[in-house]
């Protein structure tokens, strides 16, 4: 909203009170002048883009100064949510919550993995890896054959060598995204100022000072086009390789 004073006023306000903090933001303030409508003349005035919106808690003027911009697109959208609270740590655990159910969700959805037969999809939920832990134990004592089945399709038998890829490529793939999340857990961990927060969410880039060792080594997996197991097709069904989606 575009207001006018007659003299330059103040950036931010803030006024304590009993449900919260009155904020007043302004930004663009500039000095015009203006018309004297009952006579002639002018006069000096100030114009200025305003917001503004009860904050339900406590916040300072230099809390609001070190994200202006945050405050001012956001700090009106926020007041409307009621009695709730929205301290920066709050919005922090918000934030950790949505990656981890993001990071469930795409490891829910399994993973394509190319096999003697073509390309097939299998889902991994916590029971799909348990069974999974299970075929590995099978292979291990020498089973050339084993009962399984993709997403929606009926119960078949795998080679030894094809239920081995799917072992390892089910497993690299909830490796690598279990990471990625442990990653973006540690940007959300190091956040100082709500703006921060908005630049993180699942698929995000990873800065480098974030990038951990075993992150590094999935991304130089997944720049090479496979997976620990040699599957291209693990990198297209989750998070993406390289830079643009890293673990």
């Amino acid at each position: 909203m575009r207001e006018r004073y007659l003299s330059k006023p103040l950036e931010i306000e803030v006024y304590p009170v009993k449900s919260g903090t009155d904020v007043i933001l302004r930004k663009n303030i500039a000095e015009i002048s203006v018309k004297n409508e009952e006579g002639a003349g002018t006069y000096t005035a100030w114009e200025c883009d305003e917001v503004q919106f009860r904050h339900p808690g406590t916040i300072t003027a230099e809390e609001i100064s070190a994200d202006f911009e945050y405050w001012f697109e956001n700090g009106p959208k926020i007041s409307q949510g009621g009695d709730v609270d929205l301290s920066f740590e709050q919005m922090r655990n918000e934030k950790y919550a949505e990656v981890s159910a993001a990071c469930e969700s795409t490891i829910y959805s399994g993973v394509d993995v190319t096999l003697s037969t073509g390309l097939e999809h299998f889902s991994l939920t916590e029971k799909d890896q348990i069974n999974l832990f299970g075929k590995q134990a099978q292979l291990a004592a020498g089973a050339e054959k084993l009962e399984y089945h993709q997403d929606k399709q009926p119960c078949r038998y795998y080679s030894a060598a094809d239920m081995q890829k799917i072992i390892d490529a089910a497993f690299f793939y909830v490796s690598y995204n279990t990471t990625y999340c442990n990653a973006l857990n540690m940007w959300i961990k190091a956040a100082t100022k709500p703006s921060d927060l908005e630049g993180i969410y699942w698929g995000a880039t990873i800065p480098e000072e974030h990038r951990n060792e075993v992150l590094l080594d999935y991304m130089e997996i997944m720049a090479g086009g496979g997976t620990s197991a040699g599957n291209t097709e693990t990198a297209e069904s989750g998070a993406s390789s390289g830079e643009g989606t890293t673990a």
